[in-house]
Order: C-alpha cells, then structure tokens, then sequence
C-alpha cells in the first residue's frame, strides 16, 4: 500500500515539477524556427506559433520545403523536452497500474474495482501513447508522432470518462474529486474535436495564421488542464 500511496500522491507531482522544467529549459535553447506558408520568423520559441512537439524535434523547420531555409539542429531542447514527455507518460501508466490496486487494496464496492480495472487498462495505453510522441518526434516519422499524439489525447478523454465514474461510484473518494476530472473532460471534448475536425497543421496542409495558433494554444490549455487534474486526484487520493 506504501508502494501504490506513492505513484498515486508522489510520483504525479514530481513528474509535473520536472516535466515543466524541462520545457522551459527546452524553450531557452529553442534555436527558432519560420513557417513560410504564413510569412513567420522568430529567433526563439513563440508559445502562441510552436507546438510542444517542436520543442522535440531533431532538426528545426523540417516541414518548410523552401531549400532556403535553414535547418538548425535542436538536440539539447529535444534531449530536454523528450526525456520530460516519456517521463510524463511513464509516470500515467504507473499512476493508473496502481489506480486499480488503491480500490482493491481498500475494499471498495465491487462496481468501483470493476470500473477501477477498466480505467486502469485505458490509462495505461494512454500513457503509453504519450511516451511514444517523445519517443518518435515527428521529424523522424511524422504519421508515427501523429498516431501517438492523437491516440494520446483520444485515450485520454476515454479514461477520463472512466476516472470520473469510478470516482463517483468509490466508498472511499468524496464524490466533490469527480467533479473536477469531469470538467477536465469537457474541455478535453473540445480539444479531441479541434485535433480531428479542427484545422489541419503539417507537411502538405495549407493553413492560415489564426488557424496554427487555435491548434498551438488549445494544445498548450488542454497540457495546462490535464496537470491540473492530475494533481486535484493526487489530492484526493492523499485524502483518502
């Protein structure tokens, strides 16, 4: 129980600590980046004009077709960003392996540990899609770091259906910590929509300005909330 008590109420919050280290460690040593289609050049990391897996990339502007370009290697920032990325979803798998061994170990109800065990095998594919775009930046396979990065976020919205109503149905969890995730999957509805419906960003695509940034910015909300309720669950395990 000490064992699952800290990948349930530890591991979470130092992975978050180090992961956001990490990127901000690997946004300084962004070398910049220029998105010809659009007429965009910055000599750094722009929050509003650079997804995340950029910050992961091998090589920067592998996308632009213009042999004019310049290519600049970015192996310190994706050193820094990757090794954070893997460790986020390492960190998802082991959170939710032991997920399921909380309610059992506590005796919930039998729907709880039924649902606990569900929740626990989503959770696990997601946080292994989630090692995997840090294990595959999308300069080396691009259609590989889509299929993980949109599986990711797929699986995440699925498990945090599954999250919520096991809390909800838990003896041993105040309904109030439901709530929260719950939330977490609305937006997390709203973010699944844009990635799939939304507009298209990548080699091939034609897009506007307004439109890389909807997609840069939701991605940056949806990171922001998903550490959010993380930790409010953290929280709630350490209650009870």
């Amino acid at each position: 129980m000490k064992r699952t008590s800290f990948f349930l109420t530890k591991l979470p919050l130092i992975s978050v600590l180090i992961f956001y280290f990490f990127c901000l460690i690997a946004a300084f040593l962004y070398p910049g980046s220029e998105k010809e289609i659009i007429n965009y050049k910055y000599d750094g990391y722009s929050i509003s004009h650079n997804f995340l897996s950029e910050l992961g990339c091998v090589k920067t502007n592998t996308d632009e077709t213009n042999p004019n370009i310049i290519q600049e290697d970015n192996y310190s920032s994706m050193i820094f960003f990757n090794s954070g990325l893997i460790l986020i979803g390492l960190t998802i798998c082991l959170f939710y392996y032991h997920f399921n061994k909380f309610f059992k170990f506590s005796n919930d109800s039998n729907t709880t540990k039924k649902l606990a065990v569900i929740t626990s095998i989503i959770g696990i594919i997601s946080g292994f899609m989630f090692s995997g775009v840090g294990l595959v930046p999308h300069d080396v396979s691009f259609i590989w770091h889509v299929i993980f990065a949109n599986g990711a976020f797929l699986f995440l919205f699925i498990v945090s259906i599954f999250h919520t109503i096991t809390i909800y149905f838990s003896e041993k969890i105040q309904n109030i910590f439901s709530l929260g995730y719950l939330l977490f999957s609305i937006f997390l509805l709203i973010y699944v929509y844009i990635i799939f419906l939304g507009p298209k960003i990548g080699p091939g695509f034609i897009f506007n300005e307004e439109e890389l940034m909807l997609q840069v910015v939701a991605q940056k909300i949806i990171v922001a909330l998903f550490t959010l309720a993380m930790l409010s669950q953290v929280m709630a395990f350490k209650k009870a």
